[in-house]
Parts: C-alpha cells; sequence; structure tokens
C-alpha cells in the first residue's frame, strides 16, 4: 500500500492507493480501444473503404486496443485515483467523443461533401466513445474517494431529500414539454400528439412520489436508497453506482430545522443558495437527529471539539463554538474541485 500526496483542502488526509482493479482494467482498455476504433473508422471511411473492409479490421482493432489498453492500466499504479481527483482530467475523457460529435455536424455548419454513411458510422462511435467515458468517469471519481476515505465513517444515514430537489424541477420541465408537444402535434391533425400527452400526465403522476406528497412513499421501503457517510475527508454521497464527495471547506453550518437537517454548501466559497444546501428529510433519520448533527459537527471541527474536551477534561471552562467562517482556513476553490456532478 503506498499513498498519494494530496493538497491542503484535502485536509492532509492520506490517499491510501493500490494497484488498479481489474474492472478498472478493462473498462480503461474498452475506452482506448472504442476511441482508437472510432478514429480509424472516420479515417476509412472518409478515405473510402469498402463496408466489408471495415467490418473486416474494426473489430479486431477494437480486440487489440483494449487488451493493450488493459495490459497499459494494469502496470499504471494509481491511474484511477489520478484521473478521480481531478474535473478537467475526467472531462478530458470525453474530448474523443465530442471530437468525433463535431464531425459528425460538419456538413450541417459547413459546405463539406460528406457521404451519409461516414456521418453514420462516425456517430454511432461517437455513442459509444461517449459511453465509455461516461462508465470511465464513473469509475475513477469512485475508487478516487474510495482511496481518500478508507476509515468507517464518524456517521452514517438514509438519505431522503427534504422538499423538491433541483432534479424534479427538472424532470416536470420534460414531462411538461412532452406534454406540450403532444398536444401541438394533436392540434395540427396527428392523433399520435394525444398518445405523448397522455405518456407525460402519466409518467409525472407515477414518479410524484415522496413523504408529504399525496402518494406517500415510507423511505424505509425504498430499494438500495441512496446513503449520507460523514468522514474526515469530506461528506459522501453514496449511490448503488456512483460516490460524490463533498469536501468539509465546502460545508458552512450544519442546522436542524423542525422538518429538515441542512448542510449548508457553497460552490467555489463564493456561491451558496438553497438549492446546493444538502437537505435531508428528518423524520426519515433513522437515528436521533440531534445527535447526528453534533457528529457531523465533530467530524467537521475535530480541533475545536477536542480543545472543549480537554478543557473540560481539566475542569476549564469549555470552548465557544467557532463559527463556519473562521472555520473554513482551507482553499476554497481547490475545495470545490472535489465535488463532482452526477
Amino acid at each position: 500500500m503506498k499513498y498519494l500526496s494530496v493538497t491542503d483542502h484535502e485536509q492532509q488526509t492520506p490517499l491510501e492507493i493500490s494497484d488498479p482493479d481489474i474492472s478498472f482494467q478493462a473498462g480503461f482498455g474498452f475506452y482506448l480501444g472504442v476511441v482508437v476504433t472510432g478514429i480509424a473508422a472516420a479515417v476509412g471511411t472518409a478515405a473510402g473503404a469498402a463496408t466489408a473492409t471495415l467490418l473486416g479490421i474494426l473489430p479486431s482493432l477494437v480486440t487489440c486496443v483494449a487488451i493493450l489498453g488493459h495490459i497499459l492500466a494494469k502496470r499504471a499504479y494509481g491511474l484511477p485515483e489520478r484521473i478521480g481527483r481531478s474535473r478537467w482530467r475526467r472531462l478530458a475523457c470525453y474530448l474523443p467523443a465530442v471530437v468525433l460529435a463535431v464531425l459528425v455536424a460538419v456538413p450541417a455548419v459547413i459546405a463539406v461533401d460528406l457521404a451519409a454513411r461516414f456521418q453514420l458510422v462516425v456517430g454511432v462511435f461517437a455513442l459509444l466513445t461517449a459511453i465509455s467515458a461516461y462508465g470511465l468517469d464513473r469509475m475513477s471519481r469512485n475508487r478516487y474517494v474510495a482511496a481518500l476515505t478508507p476509515e468507517e465513517p464518524a456517521a452514517n444515514w438514509e438519505y431522503h431529500p427534504a422538499g423538491i430537489s433541483p432534479s424534479e424541477f427538472i424532470f416536470v420541465g420534460i414531462m411538461g414539454l412532452v406534454v406540450v408537444f403532444g398536444l401541438v402535434t394533436a392540434a395540427a391533425g396527428n392523433g399520435e400528439g394525444l398518445i405523448w400527452a397522455l405518456y407525460g400526465v402519466l409518467i409525472f403522476l407515477t414518479s410524484h412520489r415522496g413523504p408529504g406528497s399525496w402518494n406517500e412513499l415510507d423511505p424505509g421501503d425504498r430499494w438500495n436508497p441512496p446513503e449520507l457517510r460523514a468522514h474526515e475527508a469530506g461528506l459522501i454521497h453514496k449511490r448503488p453506482f456512483a460516490r460524490k464527495l463533498i469536501p468539509w471547506d465546502a460545508i458552512t453550518d450544519v442546522r436542524l430545522t423542525d422538518d429538515e437537517l441542512v448542510l449548508e454548501r457553497q460552490w467555489f466559497g463564493r456561491f451558496s443558495s438553497r438549492w446546493l444546501d444538502v437537505r435531508c428529510d428528518r423524520e426519515a433519520i433513522e437515528s436521533d437527529a440531534e445527535s447526528l448533527r453534533d457528529a457531523l459537527d465533530r467530524v467537521r471541527q475535530p480541533e475545536t471539539y477536542r480543545l472543549r474536551d480537554g478543557r473540560c477534561d481539566e475542569g476549564g471552562a469549555s470552548v465557544p463554538e467557532r463559527s463556519a467562517a473562521t472555520e473554513t482556513t482551507a482553499d476554497t476553490d481547490a475545495a470545490a474541485e472535489l465535488e463532482t456532478t452526477e
């Protein structure tokens, strides 16, 4: 077991890394194979290669490159952690897919004579590259977060968002567009538009489930619900196939209301909004909410609690809690870099 150097905003937590596991090796090899084969397909199609020729060469090429990528990933010690720790490195995984997508869109912008076969072949490989890049992105980020938080969490609980989340607003907007599209299509004389409108309404109604809604769902009945874990390095939002780390430098306050446990967040140390906060339904927290809040404060501000406990042991006065502003001493811009999108 070795350690990868970390930056100040990771609170000097040792990053434990090991040899890339077999799943990452296979994923990296497949990604590399799809990228190289996609480029070869674009060049071969543009050069006028016959379809039979491409079908004979491309499968062998993707297999050979995937095996080579598998071997390279096995020898690249700490590769998933190095990719996962940087948002720009993860975004760089999507660059080949963007290039291929641009090639598909070129005829619509510039007067270039490209055969429909070229656009079809390159479009398919652009889609495959984007999917494999997404998988590589997820695997790298998950392994980085796991390496940064090898210890048992100081606190953990099932995460059930309170109120309406931004994703729900997006979902409602998309279903609204589906309904409008269906109604406009029906008004134009196409009866199939009513099917689309009905589909949008039904999907919205059957998906509007949660505590406090008319179709109430007990959080305890949810299959494999998301979970929040408090570690020394930060708060982990764990879902079945994804993990996101929110560093404590990005958490400005932890407070309880009658209905919610709220962890107030900032992006890049500047932007704050209730939509950025982590809001947990208090009724869905199985443990005592006040004890959970105290545990979060203790892991967020270990120096404060260590000093307070020491004073109490000596019979002295307790140290008052410091505000979140005084506790945030690390580079908040760098801390926000740890947080990733889902």
